[in-house]
This record gives C-alpha cells, structure tokens and sequence, in this order.
C-alpha cells in the first residue's frame, strides 16, 4: 500500500520543489539585480544564468523579436512594439551579438536585465512607441554584461 501512495503523491512533491526551485531563482535573481558584485552564497544560480545555454536561448529569443518585427511579415499574436524593434534594430542585433559570443564572459546582471526586457511586458520592446528608451536599454544591458553599468 505504501508505494501506491508515493506513486499517487510524487507529482505533487515534484510540484512542490519546482514551486521551491522557482521561488529559490527568483529570490536569487532580485539579489543579484540590486548588487554590483554577485556573492557566493549565488553561485548555483550565477552559473545558471551565465551557462552557454541560457545565453544561446535568450540570443535566439532576442532574434526571433527581432525577426518577428520585420516590415515583410504580417505582424503575429505576440505585442511587439515593432516599429521601434526596426528603429532599434541595429543595436539589438549588437546586443544579441554579445550575449551570443560565449568567448566573452558575461555578467549575471546583464543576463537578468535581458531577460526582463523579454520577458516584461512593461519593458521597451513592447507597444510603446518609444525608440528612445530601447535604445538606452539596450546600451545599459550591454554594459551591464561586461559589468560596467550602475547599480
């Protein structure tokens, strides 16, 4: 009867760690945001973040915004702010440039500052019509990545 019930309640225990584990990274990111120098006590997520893999995904999530905002493609589902994308383009391909050189080191910061433009609908990529504000984005990633911006 006993491994009937472990069968049955695995799934949740798996739920419960990836909730723990989710909840772990994003304590861990908001840390590594507000400090200049990542500590130690980061380093699992430090290395997560900065791995050839996460970079190459997130190099190829910025392209394909980059591609999706294309004058010659009916725009999709996704709220892009297209024509700033195009205004913009030659600096995101810079950034995505840098993110994908695995040859260069980056900083976990510059990685999390990337991920939020992407991910964050509030962030400049999407529906504002504000090419400024992308382009000084832009710029403050791409110091961020060789840790050079302000915290």
């Amino acid at each position: 009867m006993g491994h009937v019930l472990d069968r049955v309640t695995a799934p949740l225990q798996g739920w419960s760690e990836r909730r723990a584990l989710r909840a772990a990274r994003e304590s861990a990111d908001e840390q590594l945001l507000a400090a200049r120098i990542a500590s130690p006590r980061l380093a699992w997520r430090t290395a997560e973040l900065v791995s050839g893999d996460s970079r190459i995904a997130l190099g190829r999530s910025l392209t394909a915004a980059i591609h999706g905002a294309d004058e010659r493609l009916l725009p999709g589902a996704s709220p892009l702010d297209r024509l700033t994308i195009r205004e913009c383009r030659a600096q995101l391909l810079e950034l995505a440039s840098r993110v994908f050189d695995l040859e260069r080191e980056a900083t976990p910061r510059g990685i999390l500052l990337l991920t939020r433009l992407l991910d964050d609908s509030s962030s400049p990529l999407y529906g504002r019509g504000e090419p400024r504000r992308l382009r000084l984005e832009t710029r403050r990633i791409l110091l961020a990545l060789d840790g050079n911006d302000d915290v």
